[in-house]
């Protein structure tokens, strides 16, 4: 009885540890990255930040990992539902100037989607993580990933290597963009659409869109939020293609194990493209991206040198190739196009 209560104890100061560590580092991560974005410093984002630090802090403070579960267990879902107020469904359907730009982004994230799933049955990966590894490329950086990890039950290993190719790839195509869009002599909007339509995460795809010039910057933003905007789909699909990867028989049943932050994500976007104003999404979704920064730092405590080994390399060839093809894609796709 005396171990027991000594072993709740122990899980319950690990749990306290771990918990006052992510709060810690994603706090530290939100204050960096704004330092560093109000000095005109190159800046990965908070989540980034917070999902490096996590990982570090792993490698030399032990007894974290308690506390990442709850906070994956308990404040994800509110995270989930908080981003969605962040998401105009209303950009699917636009006839605005960069109608073209959003279809070629839209079809660009499905290619990516497309060729995750076949490049992961060549190498054997369970499809909940080749579709995790497409909605980072896909979709839009970290938040995908970790808004359909939870419906995809995916592990906080798994995770934390997706996460960081989806990292790596991020900052690559970030760079590369702007650069190649150059070299191929692509006018502004053409060259904001590529940005748009590729990179990984919101806050790099303007700031790429920015280095191109002020058209750049218009085109890459919305077609971004564009692709952004996909999650409204991909969350729901996801949650059924696990329901049935976890039991192939769940069409029998009555009823279908869908989270409860499912239906509030969907609500979310509804409400914030039709109905809430602006200021209070905005609230609402800065609270998200927030809670977000914790969130991201407890899952780097899952990033451990022993994990990445032949999972890794998987993992990261199938989102090189992937980034490759939509990349490639969007390209031919604006040269025959725009």
């Amino acid at each position: 009885m005396s171990e027991t209560l000594f072993q709740k104890i122990t899980d319950l100061e690990g749990e306290i540890k771990g918990i006052l560590f992510c709060i810690i580092l994603g706090i530290s991560a939100y204050f960096l990255d704004s330092f560093l974005s109000q000095n005109g410093l190159f800046s990965l984002g908070s989540g980034t930040l917070a999902f490096i630090l996590g990982g570090i802090t792993a490698q030399f403070v032990s007894n974290l990992g308690k506390g990442g579960e709850w906070m994956i267990a308990k404040i994800l879902p509110f995270t989930i539902i908080c981003l969605g107020f962040g998401l105009d469904i209303s950009l699917l359907f636009g006839d605005g100037a960069g109608k073209i730009g959003v279809m070629i982004g839209i079809l660009s994230a499905l290619i990516c989607l497309i060729s995750c799933l076949f490049i992961g049955k060549i190498f054997r990966v369970p499809l909940e993580t080749s579709l995790t590894i497409g909605s980072g490329g896909a979709i839009c950086g970290n938040s995908a990933v970790v808004a359909v990890s939870s419906p995809l039950r995916i592990s906080q290993e798994v995770l934390a290597l997706t996460l960081a190719t989806v990292n790596i790839l991020g900052i690559i195509t970030f760079i590369a963009i702007p650069i190649l869009s150059t070299i191929l002599g692509m006018d502004q909007v053409s060259a904001g659409i590529w940005a748009g339509s590729t990179i990984h995460a919101v806050p790099q795809a303007i700031s790429a869109g920015e280095a191109i010039g002020p058209e750049g910057m218009t085109m890459a933003t919305t077609v971004k939020l564009s692709r952004v905007s996909l999650l409204v789909i991909l969350v729901p699909i996801c949650s059924f293609v696990a329901n049935g990867v976890k039991n192939q028989n769940f069409l029998e049943k009555q009823t279908l194990a869908i989270p409860y932050f499912l239906p509030g994500f969907i609500l979310a976007s509804i409400l914030t493209t039709w109905f809430l104003p602006m200021e209070y999404s905005e609230v609402l979704s800065d609270l998200g991206k927030m809670s977000l920064a914790p969130i991201m730092a407890c899952i780097g405590f899952f990033f451990t040198k022993s994990g990445i080994g032949r999972e890794g390399v998987r993992i990261l060839t199938i989102g090189v190739l992937s980034s490759i093809v939509m990349i490639i894609f969007s390209y031919f796709a604006i040269y025959l196009l725009v």
